[in-house]
This record gives C-alpha cells, structure tokens and sequence, in this order.
C-alpha cells in the first residue's frame, strides 16, 4: 500500500477518535482540548483532499473561535455537566457512533455511485476569472459568478446572530474582571490574531482566504480581548448591531446600485471589479467576525442565567 495511502487511513482513524473523546470527555476544559485537536485534525484531511479552502476555513475557525472558547473554559467561569447527563454519557455515545456508523455508510454508498466530474465546470471558471476581478477561482465565484449566494448566507449569519441576542436581551454582563495573567495573554494574541484576519482578507484574492476567513479571527479576536477583560470588547448595544447588519445592507446596496447603474443584480463592471470585491468583503469580515462574537457572547450570558 502507498504511504500516503496509509497516513490518510491512520489520520481519518484519529480524526474519528478524538472526535469521541471530544463528545465523552466529562470536563469542560478537556472536551474544548480535544474539539481543538479535532479541527486541527479536519483541516488537515481537508486539505488531503484537495480542498484548501476549506482547510482554511476549518483551521481558522477550529484554531480561532475554539481557541476563544478554550480561553472561556481555563478562565473558571464555565460550570460542570449535569449529574443526571454524565451518568448516561455512555448511551449519548453509542447512539453517536452507531448514528455516525449509518451516515458513514450512507454517504460511501452514494460517493460511490457519483459520475466522474466533466471538468466543463472549472473549465468555465478559470476562463472566465480574468474578467472577474479575482485571481483565485473560488473568490471570483462567491462574489462574482455567485454572488446571490454570497448574500443569503451573510444574511443568515445577521439573523442568527440578532435571534441569539434577541433571547437574551436582559442578561448581558457587566465587564468580565479577567485574572492578571489572562490579560496578558490578550494583550499578546489580540493583535497577533487581528493580523492574520487582515491577511487572510488580502489573501482571499489570489489564494484561498476571503471574508469568513478573516471574520472568523475577527470573531476569535473579539472574544479573546472579551473574556479576558477588555473594555468595548462584548459588541453589544447598537453599535454591535449596526456593524452585524452592514454586511448585509452594503451588500443590498451594491445589488441595487449594479442594477440601476450597471449590466444588472450583482453583475460587476469589469474595470472596477477587483476593488468592488475587495471592499465587500472588507465590509463582510467585519460583519462575520461581530456577528459570530455576538452569538457567543448572548449563548454565555444565557447559559449563565439558566445556571
């Protein structure tokens, strides 16, 4: 058998692992540890499969915001499992295997019956990138060919994140006070982490990168000056709101003015494309990364209330 062949059986066998042991782990500290490793983990099968931007995705958000959970975890402030809960860990974990056995199998089944891909589709894309203000194929798709898409889900992010908060209005926090030490740490990784959510943003047009990538390290950035203390860090009030709905109204806006002004909805002109994309997804980092820090945030506070 080839060695790769043999590393992506023992990395898909771990990747499995350590996804129970995240599920079965009773302490809150070492489950977050283990979800850590595991996004690590995922990434790197990702990316064994040819699906870099998706690796991104996954280790940016696997590495970012469970790394802000993790920081929430070793600060103390999260409770214990209920008793009645941890008792039958044991059963939530076999109907979890077994279900996972079932979906496994139903997805083999179905991979193996899937035609070979044409290539007509990625043929397309790269002979139509030139125009499309973005080097990287999957760029010029999200917010070029596809844009509809784009918008949806950015509006879905908005909702989710005005619903979390909507249920929990009333039980925000005053300033969380941070231990000295976890201070520090923010102090360090705040800017370390802005940082990269600005190079994944420039990134996105060349290489894989984008908008949520650097919105999902806003997000850990935010969360990570939060919970260890900082001032204007818990993107509340309306403020925090106003900066969750731009995305989705700049988008709106560039929809209307493309269809007055232009060739149609979301249809970009070619000389100003580039800049056009750069600037929304700008705009849409800053809206995931607020948007995501909100949801986190409202499901703390309201996990304390019911506690």
């Amino acid at each position: 058998m080839d060695v790769l062949a043999v590393f992506d059986v023992i990395l898909l066998g771990v990747v499995v692992v350590t996804a129970v042991i995240a599920v079965l782990l009773r302490r809150r500290q070492g489950a977050v540890a283990a979800f850590l490793v595991f996004g690590v983990l995922l990434a790197v099968l990702w990316a064994r499969l040819g699906a870099p931007d998706i690796a991104v995705a996954e280790a940016v958000l696997g590495g970012g915001i469970t790394g802000a959970l993790l920081v929430d975890a070793l600060s103390g402030s999260a409770g214990r499992h209920p008793t009645g809960a941890t008792r039958r860990w044991w059963i939530a974990g076999g109907f979890g295997v077994a279900g996972a056995v079932v979906v496994a199998t139903g997805l083999l089944a179905v991979t193996m019956r899937l035609s070979p891909p044409t290539g007509a589709l990625p043929a397309a894309v790269a002979s139509a990138a030139p125009a499309s203000g973005a080097e990287h194929p999957v760029t010029a798709v999200l917010l070029n060919f596809r844009s509809f898409d784009t918008l949806l889900e950015i509006a879905v992010v908005m909702i989710a994140a005005f619903a979390a908060t909507a249920v929990s209005d009333g039980a925000w926090a005053r300033r969380l006070e941070a231990h000295a030490d976890l201070g520090r740490i923010g102090t360090l990784l705040v800017p370390a982490v802005l940082l990269l959510a600005g190079w994944f943003l420039v990134a996105g047009t060349t290489r894989p990168g984008g908008a949520f990538q650097s919105g999902a390290m806003v997000s850990a950035g935010l969360l990570i000056a939060y919970l260890t203390g900082a001032r204007g860090a818990s993107t509340r009030g309306i403020a925090g709101e106003w900066f969750v709905a731009l995305g989705t109204l700049s988008f709106i806006a560039l929809a209307g003015a493309t269809a007055v002004w232009g060739d149609g909805w979301l249809v970009l002109p070619e000389a100003g494309a580039s800049a056009i994309i750069l600037a929304i997804e700008a705009v849409l980092a800053i809206s995931i990364g607020v948007g995501l820090a909100r949801i986190f945030v409202a499901n703390r506070r309201a996990e304390r209330e019911v506690r």
